[in-house]
C-alpha cells in the first residue's frame, strides 16, 4: 500500500504543510514593510520582509535565512548621538560589565527581493508579539523588559538599556533593564517579540489595580507599573487603599512635574538614594529563598499598564555582563547553603 502514488502525493503534500515559510495565503509586502508570524506553539517565529527592509535579531536566534538577505552585526536600532571615543569606551565597558551602554544587535536586511526568516525561540521558550504601536494609542508609557527576554523586533523600534530604579529592581533584580517605545509615527506597527519559558501571560492593569507575582515570573511591564517586595506572610493591601491610588493618581502626576526642578537641583544625591535603594532590594531578593518574597505590582498611573509574565521560570537572571554573573554566583551560594535565612 505504500507504494501507491496517491500515498507519495500525501507525503509530498504533509512535508509541504509543515514547511514554516508555506503560507496558502502568502503575503505581498512592499518596501519597508514587514510582518511577524509565530509558529503554532510559539517555539519559533517568521519573518518576512518586503524589498529593501530590515529587522532587528537577537544573536544565534536566526535559523534558516532565504537568499538575498545580508546581516549586519552589532547594530543599534536607533541612531545614536556623535560622542568622543572616550565616551564610546565608557558605553563598551559599561556592557561588557553590567549590561549597560548602547544596545547593539543583528541588523539583517534584504536586498532586492521579498525574503522570509525562520527564528527560534530558544530551547523551551516560547515567542510573545507585543505590537507597540497598539499600546502607545492606549497611552500606555514605553516598556520594560529583562534583557535575555528579547528575541526580534522590527526597524521601528527604540531600545534604550536603562538602569534600575528602585520599583524596576524588585521584579527585574539586576542593574539594567531595556526600555523599548515605538517611534513617532505610529501608522506603522512596531512589532517587539519576547521569548519566556513555555507560556507567556499578558496582565492589563486599569489604575488603582494590583497583581501579586512570584520573583523570576515577570519578564516585562510597562513604566507606570509601581513595584515592591513584600513577605508572603503580609497579606495584600485591601482594595479599599487600591482604589484611593486611582484617586490620587491625578495629583500624583502634577506633583512628580512640579518637583521635575527640584531633582535636577538634587541629581547627584536623589541618584545615590535610588541606587541605595535599589542595591538593597536586590541584595533581599538574592538573600531570600524562592516563596519567602512576592512582588506586589500596582498601577498608580491614569493610564492603563500591562505586565508580561512567563508561567515557569529559569534561574536566577541577576543581569548581564561581569556583575550579573557575580550575582548570580551570590545567590547559587545562598539558594544551596543550609543556612537559615529570615526576612
Amino acid at each position: 500500500m505504500y507504494l501507491y502514488p496517491t500515498y507519495f502525493i500525501d507525503l509530498g503534500l504533509r512535508a509541504l504543510m509543515r514547511n514554516p515559510f508555506f503560507s496558502l495565503t502568502r503575503l505581498s509586502l512592499k518596501e519597508g514593510e514587514s510582518e511577524f508570524r509565530p509558529l503554532e506553539g510559539g517555539e519559533g517565529l517568521v519573518v518576512t520582509l518586503g524589498p529593501n527592509t530590515s529587522f532587528f535579531d537577537r544573536p544565534s536566534r536566526s535559523v534558516c535565512r532565504w537568499p538575498g538577505t545580508k546581516t549586519i552585526p552589532r547594530q543599534s536600532p536607533h541612531p545614536l548621538p556623535e560622542r568622543s571615543w572616550i565616551m564610546n569606551e565608557l558605553s563598551a565597558f559599561l556592557h561588557i560589565f553590567c549590561g549597560g551602554g548602547d544596545v547593539k544587535f543583528n541588523l539583517i536586511t534584504t536586498l532586492a527581493k521579498q525574503r522570509e526568516i525562520l527564528l527560534t525561540a530558544g530551547d523551551g521558550n516560547v515567542v510573545e508579539k507585543i505590537d507597540l504601536t497598539d499600546l502607545a494609542r492606549e497611552g500606555v508609557p514605553p516598556l520594560h523588559f529583562l534583557q535575555p527576554a528579547y528575541l526580534c523586533s522590527s526597524a521601528n523600534v527604540v531600545l534604550q538599556a536603562v538602569p534600575c530604579d528602585a520599583s524596576a529592581m524588585s521584579w527585574a533584580r539586576a542593574p539594567y533593564i531595556y526600555k523599548t517605545y515605538p517611534f513617532d509615527d505610529f501608522s506603522k506597527p512596531a512589532i517587539l517579540c519576547l521569548s519566556g519559558r513555555t507560556i507567556v501571560w499578558c496582565e492589563r492593569l486599569q489604575p488603582g489595580e494590583s497583581r501579586d507575582f512570584a520573583l523570576g515570573n515577570v519578564i516585562a511591564a510597562s513604566a507606570n507599573v509601581a513595584a515592591k517586595l513584600r513577605p508572603t506572610s503580609q497579606c495584600h493591601p485591601d482594595d479599599h487603599k487600591a482604589a484611593i491610588f486611582e484617586e490620587r493618581s491625578a495629583r500624583v502626576d502634577e506633583t512628580q512635574s512640579a518637583s521635575k526642578e527640584a531633582v535636577g537641583k538634587r541629581a547627584i544625591r536623589a541618584r545615590f538614594r535610588e541606587f541605595a535603594a535599589a542595591s538593597k532590594i536586590l541584595f533581599e531578593s538574592i538573600r531570600a529563598r524562592e516563596g519567602f518574597l512576592v512582588c506586589e505590582l500596582t498601577n498608580h498611573s491614569a493610564k492603563p499598564a500591562y505586565v508580561f509574565i512567563q508561567l515557569n521560570k529559569g534561574v536566577f537572571y541577576g543581569g548581564s555582563g561581569l556583575v550579573g554573573f557575580a550575582i548570580r554566583i551570590i545567590s547559587t551560594f545562598f539558594r544551596l547553603s543550609h543556612v537559615s535565612m529570615s526576612c
